[in-house]
Formats: structure tokens, C-alpha cells, sequence
């Protein structure tokens, strides 16, 4: 059984953005080395991010700061750590396996995430309890970059869950960012119009369920859409659902088609935990397996 690593913080922006810095400073080292190896003319690229830079610090000052203070606690500089958070920039990890299921029962929603692109998320991955203000949030994030990106739950009974899409992107706050902030919002509405309201380089699908709904909000850009569904299951992969979205899409696998049409054969109403486990963990389709590696269950 894997053990995930923990962490748990209450302050500012900047004491969570320092906990986060120190505990995983060896990772993001890591990786700030590894980019510097990788990317050509590496100091022209992080020139690139700089009015990514510009509209993430114009709409999110507060993830700034606590963006900056991961950074210095780290020992990377700012640019070099907003870069790793700045995908439409530079993004060579176009694997994507990741699955959605959610079901209402007597106690209410149950939401089932898999995180599992690849064998080696295990190790990328920790769990993060932080309390900023009046709100809590917890969940699975990555080591390397600002949390958001997999699946948290916060003290005001919203639920997020992450699925990659791929679109063009533009000029505006990356998609990082966006998952970020909904961490803080209080209801599916806050956080719709956070999205809506938000000039955004690209976008993420993010399945937010609060109470008896979800709000499943998929984004291409500087084109968003909305998707309500009360009281009933529910799943999403790594593509468009949406006709609209769908004209925006540069690709998908058939490993997210095959996932989607899997799981709507196995979502039902009134599921137990060990029964979304048995969803996410499915393999019956040996080529494209809804599981590949993890799982986490948030109640």
C-alpha cells in the first residue's frame, strides 16, 4: 500500500506557499534542473511567461505571493517555478488518463477521482490540508507545481476534480491558476463566474460538485461551458463533451473515449465506496483500462 506524503499549514498565503517550498524542495530543484537541461535557450523562454506572469499576478495577487514564497523557500527563482505552473507555455506531458465518477447516495455525493497518467504519479503525488482565512482545503496535489490540479475538497462542501483537455492556447492566466482559485470559493456560483470571469490562457474540464449538484465546467480558451446535473451520476475523461467544445478540441485519445463510455456503463445511482473503487479500478478493456495506477475516493 502506498503512503502519500502529508502536509498541514494554517496562514497566509505566503506560510502556505513557504510549507509547500520547504517540504518539497528537493523536487522542485529537481525539476527546475531538469527544465534548464531540457528547454533550449532556456533563458528566452522564461521571457515567454512573463505576461502570463503579468495576468496572473493582475486577477490572483494573494497566489502570487504564495507562488513566490514555494519559490524563495525552495531556493528556485520566481520565474523558474512560475514557469513549471505556466503549461501553455511549454507542456511535453501529453499523456492524460484520468477518470471522473461521482454518485448521490443517502449521505450524499460520493466523488471518485483517479490520478493515474502514469506509473510514476505515485511519487509526484502528496495529500494537502491548508487553511487560509475562513477556508480549508484538502486533497491530492503535486509535489512540483501549486495545488489545485488533482482532486480537493474544501470546508464549504465544494468539491474539485481535474481532467486535462487540449485546446490552442492564448495569451491570459494559465489554467493553473484557475483550479487554484476555486479552491477558495463557497459555492458552485462563486466559482462558475470566477471561471467565467477570468481572462484565461486556456483551460482545464473542472467537475465541481457541491450538495446535490455538479457543476461540470469545460473551458477552450476564451470559450467556456456549462453543464447542470442535480441528483443524478455522472463521469468525464480527457475530452470535450460539449458540441460546442468540441470544434475547439486539437485532440483526444481513444483511451478517454473508451474510459467515458466504460464508466457511464458502471456509474449507478446510490454507490458505495468499495463500489466506486471497483469503477475506478476497472480493467475489463486490457488496451485502455480505466485504471493504469492510483485512486482516491473524496466523500
Amino acid at each position: 500500500m502506498k503512503k502519500f506524503d502529508y502536509l498541514e499549514i494554517s496562514g497566509s498565503y505566503k506560510d502556505v506557499g513557504k510549507a509547500i517550498g520547504l517540504k518539497f524542495k528537493k523536487e522542485i530543484q529537481n525539476r527546475v534542473f531538469d527544465r534548464q537541461k531540457e528547454i533550449s535557450n532556456y533563458s528566452e523562454f522564461l521571457k515567454r511567461s512573463e505576461p502570463y506572469y503579468k495576468y496572473a499576478k493582475d486577477f490572483f495577487p494573494n497566489l502570487i505571493d504564495e507562488l513566490e514564497a514555494t519559490a524563495k523557500a525552495a531556493g528556485v527563482g520566481i520565474m523558474d517555478y512560475f514557469s513549471i505552473n505556466n503549461r501553455e507555455v511549454y507542456d511535453q506531458e501529453q499523456s492524460e488518463h484520468c477518470t471522473v465518477a461521482v454518485s448521490f447516495n443517502g449521505d450524499g455525493a460520493l466523488v471518485g477521482h483517479d490520478e493515474d497518467w502514469q506509473s510514476a504519479s505515485f511519487n509526484s503525488l502528496y495529500f494537502l490540508k491548508a487553511t487560509i482565512g475562513d477556508t480549508t482545503f484538502f486533497g491530492l496535489q503535486y509535489k512540483v507545481t501549486i495545488p489545485g490540479v488533482a482532486a480537493t475538497m474544501n470546508s464549504w462542501g465544494l468539491v474539485q476534480c481535474i481532467n486535462d483537455l487540449y485546446q490552442e492556447t492564448q495569451i491570459g492566466v494559465p489554467k493553473n491558476f484557475l483550479a487554484r482559485a476555486v479552491l477558495e470559493t463557497k459555492t458552485l456560483d462563486e466559482a462558475e463566474s470566477l471561471l467565467k470571469n477570468t481572462e484565461r490562457a486556456s483551460g482545464f474540464n473542472h467537475v465541481l460538485v457541491q450538495g446535490n449538484e455538479i457543476r461540470n465546467i469545460e473551458i477552450a480558451g476564451d470559450k467556456l461551458a456549462v453543464e447542470k446535473v442535480v441528483n443524478r451520476p455522472y463521469v468525464h475523461t480527457n475530452h470535450y463533451l460539449s458540441q460546442e467544445m468540441k470544434l475547439l478540441e486539437k485532440f483526444h485519445t481513444k483511451s478517454s473515449e473508451a474510459r467515458y463510455e466504460r464508466a457511464k456503463e458502471l456509474i449507478e445511482s446510490n454507490m458505495t465506496k468499495s463500489k466506486m473503487q471497483k469503477l475506478l479500478s476497472d480493467t475489463e478493456n486490457e488496451k485502455y483500462p480505466i485504471w493504469f495506477s492510483a485512486f482516491v475516493t473524496l466523500h
